[in-house]
């Protein structure tokens, strides 16, 4: 009873995200907002459109607003005549700004590359089903802090059985998510993929949180450290991985790490499978399963050593 209330809270805030990515998809539909520096006020300056929303500064904003998104863009005009462009996007979405701001009138087709409301939803709950693995691991955590796992190894009891059980009853708590998702469906909301396929990466995704717990509660001794590791890991690479936008920093190095990522890879494989060719990049939700199972393996092989060899 006590852990009712931050469980309940922690569900609700994973259904507010999946209406959210709702919300956020249908606003898609401007392209970027940026800020236009004007230096001199004689300038003949763009307007803003449909798909591209414009405000004229006199001075250049922080670098802050791009990071916290405020603003896509920064454009200032050379003295060519052309537009210098600053984003911390990709170096398509700089071009598509600059195409816009050359053509006001024209009307950019949406590319396979944007985020769709599959993908967007998938992003959006991701950190917070992690999340909730730890948090619904903690009978496992208890049992080796308290000494129990000693009795339930020398138990006829199966230890695969056992942690079987944990894993079961942590992937429960997707059904919520779930359900949210089959309501949406059913009351003609574009959800982006069928609900069999969200069932499928929902439960990639739930294995792995329920492995990377498994994995920290193995090792670390005290839970409340574990919990707080984790759930710091958690919150950091989901958004290295683009869980709630698309990060891109033109960092060569920083990009390396990012792709060995499960996460980068599961928003990677949403992608594709909403691009409608998912099948020819398999190898995607191939290494995010792998990720997971090396984790549970390590978990049991070390469990196994630390408690029932030595009964």
């Amino acid at each position: 009873m006590p852990r009712l209330a931050p469980m309940v809270l922690m569900t609700g805030i994973t259904l507010l995200t999946i209406i959210l990515a709702v919300y956020v998809t249908g606003l898609q539909q401007v392209k970027g907002h940026v800020a236009m520096i004007a230096q001199n006020n004689a300038m003949t300056l763009p307007k803003s459109s449909k798909q591209l929303e414009i405000t004229v500064l006199s001075q250049k904003p922080p670098h802050s607003d791009l990071v916290k998104q405020k603003y896509d863009a920064y454009v200032s005009v050379n003295s060519n005549g052309g537009y210098d462009i600053e984003t911390l996007h990709s170096s398509d979405f700089k071009n598509m700004i600059a195409f816009l701001l050359k053509n006001p009138g024209t009307h950019v087709a949406d590319s396979k590359t944007e985020r769709g409301t599959g993908v967007n939803i998938i992003g959006f709950m991701m950190m917070f089903l992690l999340m909730i693995a730890f948090s619904n691991l903690f009978a496992f955590a208890d049992d080796k802090e308290q000494g129990q796992l000693h009795r339930i190894a020398a138990s006829p009891a199966s230890f695969s059985w056992y942690l079987a059980a944990h894993c079961a009853y942590c992937l429960s708590f997707l059904v919520p998510a779930f359900l949210m998702l089959a309501v949406l469906k059913w009351c003609g909301w574009n959800i982006g993929f069928s609900l069999l396929q969200y069932a499928g990466l929902m439960v990639v995704l739930g294995f792995l949180g329920f492995s990377f717990a498994l994995l920290l509660n193995t090792f670390i001794k005290k839970p409340d450290n574990a919990n707080m590791l984790g759930n710091s890991v958690t919150v950091l690479t989901s958004i290295l991985a683009g869980g709630f936008y698309s990060f891109s920093k033109n960092n060569s190095i920083l990009d390396q790490i990012i792709k060995l990522l499960p996460q980068k890879e599961l928003m990677d494989f949403a992608q594709h499978l909403q691009d409608g060719n998912g099948g020819q990049h398999v190898w995607s939700i191939l290494y995010v399963i792998t990720f997971a199972l090396v984790l549970f393996f390590l978990s049991c092989t070390a469990l196994r050593r630390m408690y029932v060899k030595k009964i």
